[in-house]
């Protein structure tokens, strides 16, 4: 524990130093609030290294394989995508650094932070207005979610694919200034989850080709040929990866139900295979709803699902929120293609709560994104009937208009 104890303590200065290199670029940034988060972070994977103590943990399963060499005696002997990706992360820190357990716990929960830095920089610079949530700015309350953190603080797949994507769609908000982090976000989601990419990279695709305001000829361009360039080579691996020959795939789609049907065996278990798409995507994405909460983290889960079904709401409970998710940016529709057809991917192997619990905190954050993107569009038009109502006004006092006008 002192090892991981001594890892969040130089990842402090390192992260802390980090904060300051973005500031110089992007003045919004609230330093402040990104070093608290920091610390909520820390905070939240101390939370989920006593969890761990009393149970199960993949965590513990991808230290063992590398430290006993279970795949190899070499370095490049651990390279691969999902699972060994991983272990082939943590192989050199295990080997050659000698970082205990908990010393690796903390360094994946350190790039987990690093995925809400770079989100926090693509919300922020999108994101126009305040907007409150029963008194707390929205905004804030978002990057505070406790879900997101306990399940991106640990030794495991979910917080390198946070920071994946978070670097993703940082990169996408500024394809020409910010390809290295796009490439990079691509990779890192890639070898993490491949079918995640393949989804990420057609919503991405679909939400340029649709969209024609803020997006120059050349980058649309540019973009959909490295899309298109992504997608030859890596769709066979993501059919290899969920059992799904080629053939089968252009007759049947990605069905990956197969494999959720061995996933309903644990406490949690909810026979997923069972439901209709829709009924599969909404468990993956709003349960536990306490009545079905597994233990006590999921009745904690459930309030936090309360709030994501409030906030869905907010969107998809009006005909201009339904408008909004056509005539958004196409930052909008990226976000929210990619939230749903990764949720789809992944509802149909989450076979029961408490892995939808784990998988779907890696992409609710774009949830989020669109709800806060609709609100700020809302305030936007409203702003600007009271800013032309001024301007009338003032023509008004200046005898410019007729008074009748």
């Amino acid at each position: 524990m002192l090892g991981g104890l001594l890892i969040f303590a130089i990842g402090a200065v390192i992260c802390f130093a980090w904060i300051g290199a973005i500031k110089k670029r992007y003045a919004f940034v609230d330093t402040g609030l990104l070093k608290k988060m920091y610390g909520y972070h820390v905070l939240l994977s101390l939370v989920y290294f006593a969890y761990i103590a009393f149970n199960p943990s993949d965590s513990k399963a991808y230290y063992e394989k590398v430290r006993s060499n279970f795949r190899g005696d070499t370095w490049m002997d651990f390279y691969g995508t999902s699972t060994t990706f991983i272990e082939w992360i943590a192989y050199p820190f295990i080997h050659y650094l000698g970082f205990s357990f908990y010393s690796m716990m903390a360094l994946f929960s350190i790039f987990g932070y690093i995925g809400f830095l770079y989100f926090y920089v693509f919300f922020r610079e999108n994101i126009r207005f305040t907007h409150y949530f029963m008194g707390y700015n929205l905004l804030t309350l978002t990057f505070f979610l406790p879900n997101l953190h306990f399940w991106s603080s640990s030794l495991g797949k979910g917080s390198i694919i946070f920071m994946g994507i978070g670097l993703f769609f940082f990169g996408i908000s500024n394809v020409r200034k910010r390809y290295i982090a796009l490439i990079i976000g691509a990779v890192v989601t890639y070898h993490v989850r491949p079918h995640v990419m393949l989804v990420m990279l057609v919503s991405g695709a679909m939400g340029f080709i649709f969209s024609s305001k803020g997006v120059s000829v050349a980058v649309r361009v540019t973009f959909l040929l490295g899309a298109s360039v992504a997608f030859f080579f890596i769709y066979r691996d993501v059919l290899s990866l969920v059992g799904i020959d080629e053939e089968q795939f252009l007759t049947q789609g990605l069905d990956m139900t197969g494999r959720a049907s061995k996933l309903t065996k644990a406490a949690s278990g909810v026979d997923i295979t069972q439901y209709s798409l829709p009924m599969q995507v909404f468990t993956f994405m709003y349960r536990p709803l306490f009545v079905d909460a597994p233990g006590a983290l999921g009745l904690i889960v459930s309030f936090e699902n309360v709030f994501y079904v409030i906030m869905s709401w907010k969107v998809v409970g009006n005909l201009r929120g339904l408008r909004f998710l056509f005539t958004g940016n196409f930052l909008v529709k990226s976000a929210f293609l990619s939230l749903m057809t990764i949720s789809i991917a992944l509802a149909q192997i989450a076979g029961n709560l408490g892995l939808a619990m784990r998988q779907k905190s890696q992409v609710m954050i774009l949830l989020m994104f669109v709800v806060l993107a609709f609100l700020d569009s809302q305030r936007q038009q409203v702003w600007r009937a009271q800013q032309l109502q001024r301007l009338r006004t003032e023509r008004m006092k200046k005898g410019s208009v007729p008074s009748s006008a």
